[in-house]
């Protein structure tokens, strides 16, 4: 399976992998409980997207104590 082109989707919008800086500075000053479902959503996708990425990217812990 390729790569997706896109990191997420709200009804016919698709949003690229970057947009979601833009999402998150043009509602850095609103309260996540304010915002509409559908923005909610996506932003928690984008978390969840971002902390997977952190995941994979961390070298394995091979157990060795020092």
């Amino acid at each position: 399976m390729g790569k997706s082109k896109y990191t997420a989707r709200v009804d016919n919008i698709y949003f690229l992998s970057r947009i979601g800086l833009s999402l998150r500075w043009a509602t850095q000053d609103i309260a996540r409980g304010d915002l509409p479902a559908d923005i909610r959503h996506l932003l928690a996708r984008l978390d969840r997207l971002e902390e997977r990425t952190k995941a994979n990217d961390q070298p394995p812990d091979n157990g060795s104590a020092a």
